[in-house]
């Protein structure tokens, strides 16, 4: 059933949102990369974390999922359709987050790096707290459509916000140069679970939810009532 889903959801969602963000975070690294050039790691860093949560915000559209909230039986569990969603979003907004990284360091300066283990982790967990925010609102308000993923990222904006005003030992942001670095990142380690165990719990069926049984019905009907 899960590859039999893959193919109608991919048609399902919303892309718009996450194409527009990655057009915006990676048109911004490369203005910004080629009025600097060469774009210095303590310039590069910050763009590439705006566009990670730039990307996790806009992913959390792709959950609104209208079979939700409708009354008519369907063919396959909502944490099943959920995930797969989750799924779908989180790697192509990573994977366009990986293209604008590999922009940004075209522009750093000769000898320069990106540790780049360290930072896709925290781009992991920007774009899994956008998909927790929106998966969330999904779940409260399933007939609100757009504005629950709003809503979503409303949320992981206001968490992003109030991590800057964190103290210096709680710092999640620091330069690579910065000591607090490596300290930063085993704290970045400790909350990737959290956006997960959002996840988890907002994926759940939707108590009272109607849905046939797959050995009911064939893969052509599961396909038609996707598309």
């Amino acid at each position: 059933m899960t590859l039999l889903l893959i193919r109608p959801l991919v048609r399902a969602i919303d892309w718009i949102p996450l194409v527009w963000a990655a057009a915006f975070a990676t048109g911004l690294v490369v203005l910004i990369g080629s009025i600097e050039r060469p774009l210095p790691t303590c310039d590069a860093l910050p763009l590439l974390r705006m566009s990670a949560g730039i990307l996790g915000a806009a992913a959390g559209f792709s959950l609104v999922d209208p079979m939700a909230y409708g009354t008519a039986p369907v063919p396959s569990p909502r944490w099943l359709r959920m995930w797969l969603r989750t799924a779908l979003a989180a790697g192509t907004a990573l994977g366009l987050w990986g293209a604008g990284f590999v922009i940004a360091t075209l522009y750093l300066p000769h000898g320069s790096r990106l540790l780049v283990g360290d930072v896709t982790l925290e781009a992991a967990v920007c774009v899994l707290t956008g998909l927790s925010g929106a998966a969330v609102a999904v779940r409260i308000r399933p007939g609100h459509g757009r504005s629950a993923a709003l809503l979503g990222a409303a949320v992981q904006s206001t968490l992003l916000v109030i991590t800057l005003f964190l103290t210096a030992d709680l710092w999640l942001w620091p330069l690579q140069s910065d000591l607090r670095w490596p300290g930063a990142h085993q704290a970045w380690l400790g909350l990737l679970p959290l956006p997960l165990a959002c996840l988890a719990v907002a994926h759940r069926d939707l108590a009272g939810g109607t849905r046939q049984r797959p050995g009911n019905i064939s893969s052509r009907t599961l396909m038609e009532r996707f598309i």
